[in-house]
């Protein structure tokens, strides 16, 4: 069995590296700490220097709860958040710029890209085994590439960082545009998918870091957003066509504990279950268990008010059926609401939720409905489900959005599109021209990956987002927020880092 790889051990070296880096007229050196000078001197040094790269992704700040939950689902249009200082607020359209759980999530992602450009500035000239040096490059790149990503996807034009700073100057960067940032996405997953195995397994057999596959599909998604079809087309097919990857025959599969690191699977965050580390990010930090159910799961079953599912989404699953004249199996797999049998973890669902929560439509997806609620056994960070940052279907409906849009109305997106709709027995979809085979599958997506935090990202992508709230303002009836067009796109870049850096401009409405 292949390991996991281990990056709750990772040193946290990226404020004492960018802190000693600086040259500076005073220059006292602490003998118990290393410098980059000290530090990268051989292999050992560069591996761990590269797990550095990886060690925030799993934390509470990134993929362990706060990213997850309250910063990518809660702000879709699926989610209607109820109001929670702080915590809810980004999604209830109440964030400000002062948020805490909006600066933990955008340091973790910096600190990854201050790690990973030390990795990709240092590793060169450490004398090791080539093979494994370019192996390492190109871990660093994607992880780089992937940090860009969610930055610009979330905060848009913040800060743009590609070298190790040498003075003072360089760590009060401008603000960069999201062409510019993006162009720097698609160069490091460039880099990483020439130097990722090309025969689709992980370096050095570990599930967990990144692969040629992870790149490719990234690099074909970061194309899709800056609305290169033709490009994005290409990179998808390449994954398509390394037969690497396929479609898990049970849809729920992708979303349990016990299952893990399955061939529909290019890149997930890994959870082994260690619950001794503390809320925080990735510095000592060994926590290992994710905490983002409590985010996700029905109110009065966790300790957080969560969110209900906008009725719109129970519509769109029960809108068709199955081949057979059966639900589409994804509806009980993603969502919970009143149906005849339904469970609410251990309790019945039509005697627990009174009220008007017994007619509202809940998250089921990736909730352990074994448990008795959201805490329980153990404590709030007791769940291990991995967290799937890209699946081979949603390669596939990028793949049918990228040609559609190239080639509208071809036969290899009406495929792409009916391969995702055939693992749950649903028909295929013939016969639409360009405009509306585009709809159907901007609804598969809903249908298919919906409770998975890519929602946000597809209405920026497509330019609905503002008219999406606009035109349904009962999407935000728990908390009566209003989305004012052209500021809550992105989320506000934190204040204490616009105050500390006289170069860097909030975003516009903020």
């Amino acid at each position: 069995m292949k390991n996991n790889i281990r990056i709750y051990l990772a040193f946290a070296i990226v404020g004492l590296f960018v802190n000693n880096s600086c040259t500076n007229e005073l220059d006292l050196t602490n003998p118990n700490s290393p410098t980059p000078e000290s530090f990268w001197q051989n292999e050992e040094h560069a591996e761990g220097g590269l797990t550095a790269v990886y060690a925030p992704l799993p934390t509470i700040p990134l993929f362990g709860r706060i990213l997850t939950g309250i910063h990518l689902i809660h702000r879709s249009d699926i989610a209607n958040p109820f109001p929670q200082s702080n915590v809810n607020d980004a999604g209830a359209l109440s964030i400000r710029p002062e948020n805490p759980r909006n600066r933990e999530i955008y340091t973790e992602f910096y600190n990854m890209v201050a790690r990973a450009n030390q990795v990709i500035n240092r590793v060169p000239e450490i004398e090791m085994d080539e093979a494994r040096k370019s192996e390492i490059l190109g871990e660093a790149h994607f992880l780089r590439g992937l940090a860009y990503f969610y930055i610009v996807n979330l905060w848009g034009t913040s800060p743009l960082s590609l070298e190790e700073p040498t003075g003072l100057d360089d760590l009060f960067l401008p603000n960069s545009t999201v062409e510019a940032t993006y162009n720097a996405v698609i160069s490091d997953f460039i880099v990483a998918q020439a130097n990722l195995p090309q025969d689709g397994q992980p370096p050095k057999g570990e599930v967990g870091r990144a692969t040629w596959g992870a790149a490719t599909a990234f690099l074909g998604r970061s194309y899709l957003s800056i609305h290169d079809d033709a490009k994005a087309a290409i990179e998808f097919k390449k994954v398509m066509d390394s037969e690497f990857y396929e479609l898990n025959e049970n849809y729920n599969d992708n979303f349990t504990e016990e299952i893990k690191n399955t061939k529909e699977s290019l890149f997930e965050i890994q959870y082994d279950g260690n619950e001794t580390g503390t809320w925080g990010g990735a510095g000592g930090n060994v926590y290992r268990a994710q905490a983002w159910e409590a985010d996700v799961a029905p109110r009065n079953y966790s300790s957080q008010q969560s969110f209900s599912v906008n009725q719109w989404v129970l519509d769109l699953f029960l809108n068709e059926q199955t081949v057979d004249a059966q639900e589409d199996p994804r509806a009980k797999a993603t969502i919970l609401w009143n149906y005849p049998g339904a469970m609410i973890y251990q309790d019945v669902f039509a005697e627990k939720m009174l009220g008007d929560d017994l007619n509202r439509v809940w998250a089921r997806k990736y909730l352990n409905f074994r448990k008795e609620n959201a805490l329980t056994p153990g404590s709030w960070q007791g769940a291990t489900n991995n967290w799937k940052i890209f699946r081979y279907a949603d390669v596939l409906l990028m793949y049918a959005e990228a040609e559609n849009e190239v080639n509208g109305g071809s036969q290899a997106a009406f495929d792409a599109l009916n391969e995702v709709r055939a693992r749950v027995n649903m028909p295929a979809i013939e016969g639409l021209n360009q405009e509306g085979l585009r709809q159907a599958i901007r609804d598969e997506r809903v249908k298919e990956l919906a409770i998975e935090g890519n929602r946000m990202f597809d209405l920026n992508r497509w330019g609905i987002a503002a008219d999406r709230f606009e035109q349904n303002p009962e999407f935000r009836s728990n908390s009566l927020g209003t989305f004012i067009r052209g500021r809550h796109e992105y989320l506000p870049i934190p204040a204490q880092d616009v105050e500390s850096n006289p170069n860097l401009n909030q975003n516009p409405g903020w």
